[in-house]
């Protein structure tokens, strides 16, 4: 229209053509194409490109006189990043997740898949998804990693772990029997139970059935020290390193603040929490034939030429297990995708399927307790089982109709597995290099006989303490308002650390009380009713 005082400036807009695809994990740019969120704001200054100063004169009417040579514009022109992302794999996995996450009316989820030898991150996927090209029209919580920036207690998911560890350091074998209690233990003024009561079980079949109180009694031969070393070594309680911006390192408590009923908790999952991705990592160690490695996001940096600037390489973090106690712990979890498993749906037709189901409680944050409604269904499995290639963790939070991750989740495992093996050419294993599925044939030449596990580790309740007015009184089990008022009766004035109820003071009930005594207690959410519940197997009506 040639208005008087109008133009047109041209500019430029980043464009995501393949829209919500690794949204969260991509980030974005501002207006002035600068990285705001995700790898877009981590690697700005190599995708920008660097800055030159450009020196010169001017002459008398103010023309720029240049004096000295220009520099070459592949100097400081912008590079590539190139992903450890299977874009194929991640469609089926953001796909898959989506599908089940409607399925269930759940709250959200979380999908992972990792290269178990070299730590590559093939897939990392969360709902709900988000758009880059219209960031504008989502929250800053729908921005963020969710693989990576949320936390949550691990539950069944954890006891392969746990298995891997008593097997390394030989409390245990795969044919140690363990008396089960027929699915329901006291510690002290609290109540453990199984979802399916059993008399006695093998270490390898506490994996298969998900048995809560055999994984505490597991924990009871390594002791607290010994397990907790192990938790750490497995990569809980710090950050994987992944480079993703607001990467949480979860939590778990040092072994002299857990209660008995702490301990028993951690045995099978709960009380500590961790990120998707540090759950994946640990246990991809096992398939890894007990190596953990670094998780990688990132392959290389290429300039335009496509010659290679920078490049990463598979990092070792450690060794935490051997390789023996490794494939053992391996060939329990292969029993729990066979018949009277809890995760018979995540089978493969063609495959050994090595996983675990996991339903992990969640603490509701009004009430501050351990809530029965919501929950965090789970199926985390690698295959082949005998040459494990790749590890793949599906997780619903907060489903409703059912919440057994063998059920919510195990479907969506399967697609992104199958997807997974096919893209990398995988072949089947002839069946007599195939692990024999068989509880009563260990897959070891040295075959230990099967053991009663001893009375010493057979949880019994504390014993009752008597108050006395020279004596530290207890203040178990109490709430925190009760529990300093107690504290005040006799002149003490608690540090208080956690909340819910009481599980562990310092100094304990019944010392001496005197001028220079310093009362701390730890509290945790722990409720009367069960502390956790397990997926029945399949084949049992729920």
């Amino acid at each position: 229209l040639k208005l008087r005082g109008v133009g047109i400036t041209p500019e430029s807009k980043r464009f995501y053509p393949l829209r919500e695809r690794a949204g969260q994990l991509l980030g974005f740019v501002g207006i002035d194409g600068k990285g705001l969120e995700g790898l877009e704001r981590r690697f700005n200054a190599d995708l920008s490109g660097g800055e030159y100063a450009l020196k010169g004169y001017r002459d008398a009417r103010g023309r720029t006189l240049m004096t000295d040579s220009t520099p070459e514009f592949n100097e400081f022109e912008g590079k590539s990043v190139v992903l450890t992302i299977d874009e194929r794999i991640q469609a089926v996995a953001e796909r898959s997740l989506k599908r089940q996450v409607e399925e269930f009316n759940a709250k959200g989820g979380y999908a992972i898949a990792v290269d178990v030898k070299t730590g590559e991150i093939l897939a990392m996927a969360n709902t709900p998804s988000f758009d880059p090209n219209r960031f504008g029209s989502f929250t800053s919580a729908d921005w963020r990693m969710r693989n990576v920036t949320d936390t949550f207690e691990p539950g069944s998911t954890f006891k392969p772990m746990l298995l891997a560890a008593a097997l390394e350091e030989k409390t245990v074998n795969l044919n140690t029997r363990i008396d089960c209690e027929k699915g329901r233990i006291k510690i002290g003024r609290y109540t453990i139970r199984d979802s399916h009561p059993s008399d006695i079980l093998t270490a390898a079949e506490t994996i298969k059935e998900s048995s809560n109180i055999c994984s505490y009694k597991i924990a009871q031969t390594l002791g607290r020290e010994r397990f907790y070393k192990y938790i750490k070594a497995f990569g809980f309680g710090r950050s994987t390193g992944v480079g993703v911006r607001g990467e949480q390192p979860g939590l778990v408590w040092p072994p002299d603040r857990w209660a008995e009923v702490s301990f028993a908790n951690i045995a099978f999952g709960q009380g500590l929490t961790s990120t998707p991705l540090q759950v994946t990592m640990g246990l991809s160690a096992l398939a890894n034939g007990g190596k953990l490695m670094k998780p990688r996001l990132i392959k290389k940096i290429v300039d335009k030429e496509g010659n290679v600037v920078s490049e990463t390489k598979p990092q070792l973090v450690r060794q935490v297990v051997s390789a023996d106690a490794a494939r053992k712990a391996t060939w329990a979890m292969s029993l729990v995708t066979t018949e009277g498993g809890t995760g018979t749906r995540a089978a493969l037709e063609h495959f050994t399927v090595a996983g675990k189901t996991g339903t992990a409680q969640k603490v509701n944050p009004e009430t501050r307790r351990y809530d029965p409604h919501m929950w965090v269904a789970s199926f985390v499995g690698f295959a082949p089982a005998e040459d494990p290639e790749v590890i793949v963790a599906v997780m619903v939070d907060e489903p409703r109709g059912s919440h057994y991750g063998g059920v919510v989740s195990a479907p969506a495992f399967v697609d992104i597995m199958t997807q997974a093996l096919a893209l990398r050419g995988t072949m089947p294993l002839p069946e007599n290099e195939r692990f024999k599925l068989d509880v009563e044939e260990e897959p070891d030449q040295d075959k230990p006989e099967s053991i009663e596990l001893d009375e010493q580790y057979i949880a019994a309740a504390p014993e009752v303490i008597e108050d006395t007015p020279d004596t530290v009184p207890n203040l178990q089990g109490l709430s925190l308002r009760k529990a300093i008022l107690k504290a005040r009766e006799w002149g003490l004035t608690p540090k208080v650390e956690g909340w819910g109820r009481v599980v562990s003071q310092h100094p304990t009930p019944g010392s001496e009380l005197t001028d220079e005594t310093e009362l701390s207690v730890v509290l945790s959410p722990a409720t009367k009713q069960s502390l956790m519940a397990e997926e029945p197997s399949m084949g049992t009506k729920q």
